[in-house]
């Protein structure tokens, strides 16, 4: 019987090991008895397809659904879901509920994660804007004789660079929405908004951060309904570590009520997502120092 809610990622064959983690992690939380899971292929080998095949994975292949200039692309096929992600139920139609998950991010709190859902099912493109308590820094700013010559935002530079600097500015210091997990219903209103966007932002050729451009202009330009969650619900560690709870073997959030963390996310720590054995100083809740994984431990 074919199940009405999907999680989507993707990978090519270097992301594949960190692909394998998520979906484990999602298969030992148990919510995989409610969901399909898919993966959009930008690279996989034979073998690593055999493996997800074997465990009922859906696979299909990443296209460019939407024109963008050959010269821009020197085959970074990998750059392909930065587009493919507006266009799931064209990958895998016939869902009332589509998750978007980045391969660099792991399930840790299958409750936390719930709210994704909630979110979604009530006709709200749901996402985490990435701001926090614990994230330090929002802008970069260039002093000339102690006054600000030049601020530099997320959204100023992404959408500066892939529309233009009018609309760049307009939207620079709103909450840059961390594209690496999203979920959205069966609301072709919000699909179309999406897709709109995606193919504004990638107009030029400017492929990475597109995604992050199209959510932003979907939701503040064209007023699409949104449900921002916590940044528990998406947590990076670039920008704050999170502390463990030893009780529960969970990672949590730093500051109390030290909620536990949905996903953590490993966007930009470019050492951890290629050795797992790599290990980070973590703090306890009992204040204790230990050396630990950021990887899922499979």
């Amino acid at each position: 019987m074919k199940k009405n809610k999907i999680i989507v990622s993707s990978s090519d064959s270097k992301y594949f090991f960190l692909l394998k983690e998520l979906f484990i992690s999602l298969s030992k939380s148990g919510i995989l008895s409610e969901y399909q899971f898919a993966v959009l292929d930008t690279g996989l080998n034979e073998e690593q397809k055999k493996y997800f095949l074997d465990n009922s994975v859906l696979i299909k292949e990443a296209i460019w659904n939407t024109p963008v200039p050959k010269y821009k692309i020197l085959g970074r096929d990998n750059l392909k879901t930065q587009v493919a992600r507006a266009y799931l139920p064209d990958y895998f139609d016939n869902y009332k509920l589509y998750i978007w998950l980045d391969a660099d991010m792991w399930l840790n709190d299958i409750n936390s994660f719930s709210l994704y859902e909630k979110g979604a099912l009530n006709s709200k493109l749901t996402i985490v804007p990435q701001t926090d308590r614990s994230y330090k820094k929002n802008a970069n700013v260039e002093w000339f004789f102690g006054i600000p010559r030049k601020i530099k935002t997320i959204n100023y530079k992404n959408i500066s660079k892939s529309i233009s600097k009018t609309l760049g500015r307009k939207y620079a210091f709103y909450n840059t929405l961390n594209a690496g997990a999203f979920a959205i219903n069966d609301n072709s209103h919000i699909w179309e908004a999406f897709q709109k966007n995606i193919k504004l932002a990638a107009k030029k050729g400017r492929i990475f951060g597109t995604d992050q451009v199209a959510l932003a202009l979907s939701i503040y330009e064209d007023k699409v309904p949104a449900e921002f969650l916590p940044a528990y619900c998406n947590w990076m560690c670039e920008f704050h570590m999170p502390k463990f709870d030893n009780n529960n073997n969970q990672f949590v959030e730093p500051y109390i009520p030290n909620q536990a963390i949905a996903l953590v996310h490993l966007a930009g720590l470019d050492d951890v997502r290629q050795d797992k054995n790599i290990l980070s100083d973590v703090e306890t809740l009992d204040g204790k120092l230990i050396k630990k994984s950021l990887r899922y431990n499979v």
